[in-house]
């Protein structure tokens, strides 16, 4: 095994070989069912094409290899209009573990990945790398240099290349395309639980918690303080009801995403109080999934209105759990 690419194992058993640069594939023997994509989203349209693409794999016994970026290509393409990811690298890795395929390559997208012509793609990775005898990719996937490639080329080479494919058209919920920019508007606007359906899943957070300066000590409602990472699509600032995952137990919380502007807080924090837990976590890794927005973040002229607020946002997330 390659330096960069590592076997992610559930309960002991082998699930997914994952390969974080091209040069790390060696060709693979066994014939490949293969999603191509960004997949920068995981949302219900994503994972649409890798069920279809796993479900062919089960059909003609051949592995499942799914092919896509660990960076948006835009990084490249437009360094100046970069989108927020909806999710980081380890997240990503996360998701696709739970879908159990075979390979991921989630190789960076550089200046090779660009300037490949794309019937040069198709031939020495697709085909001769990855041995794709089937192929899954949404209608308006481009690859390869200037964008040249995409599916009616795929189409036009599968009969040479021997592998056949399906082409999945946009995925449709109430008459509204589903998208991963629609998701990111979606959570910049505070709308959870419309991103969490389109999203086929709740959207979490993963992170370590840090040290603060531990004002919710003071007022008796402890919190754990993430860090927010570099280009990730931040929730709109406000109160929400939460999820957090602790060493894989589940807790009620509820989570607090801005400023902080009782206090003066510079930079956006997201803070969460855990139910059931009254002890430091510093340096522990936890989860927040967000349910239900309560309400805006608001300055109160008090300690004391700040507390009230706080205890009303508590009742209100019990009274959610209590009521499921």
């Amino acid at each position: 095994m390659g330096k960069n690419s590592w076997d992610r194992k559930i309960n002991g058993r082998k699930t997914m070989k994952i390969f974080f640069d091209i040069e790390e594939i060696e060709p693979i023997e066994a014939g490949t069912s293969v999603a191509l994509g960004s997949f920068d989203g995981l949302h219900i349209g994503h994972i649409e094409v890798l069920n279809r693409m796993k479900r062919v794999a089960e059909e003609k016994d051949l592995k499942s290899f799914v092919y896509t970026f660990s960076n948006h290509p835009r990084e490249l393409l437009s360094p100046d209009n970069v989108p927020p990811k909806i999710m980081d690298v380890e997240e990503k890795v996360q998701i696709f573990t739970r879908l159990d395929f075979d390979y991921l390559a989630l190789v960076k997208f550089d200046m090779a990945q660009l300037s490949i012509e794309p019937e040069v793609f198709i031939e020495t990775i697709l085909v001769k790398l990855l041995n794709m005898k089937h192929l899954t990719v949404g209608y308006d996937f481009h690859f390869g240099l200037k964008g040249r490639g995409d599916v009616e080329m795929l189409k036009a080479f599968s009969e040479q290349y021997g592998y056949t494919y399906e082409i999945v058209k946009p995925i449709m919920k109430n008459d509204i395309r589903v998208s991963s920019t629609l998701i990111r508007e979606l959570l910049i606007e505070g709308k959870i639980e419309e991103a969490n359906y389109y999203l086929g899943r709740r959207h979490f957070v993963k992170g370590v918690v840090v040290r603060s300066k531990g004002l919710g000590r003071t007022i008796n409602f402890a919190t754990a303080n993430l860090r927010i990472k570099e280009n990730i699509s931040t929730i709109k600032s406000g109160v929400y009801i939460t999820e957090t995952i602790l060493r894989g137990q589940k807790y009620r919380s509820v989570t607090n995403v801005g400023t902080n502007p009782t206090f003066n807080q510079k930079g956006i924090h997201l803070e969460t109080h855990i139910v059931g837990i009254d002890r430091d976590l510093y340096d522990e890794v936890i989860e927040v999934h967000f349910i239900k927005r309560l309400r805006d973040e608001m300055k109160f002229n008090s300690v004391d209105a700040l507390v009230e607020a706080m205890q009303n946002d508590y009742r209100s997330m019990m009274a959610y759990f209590d009521a499921e």
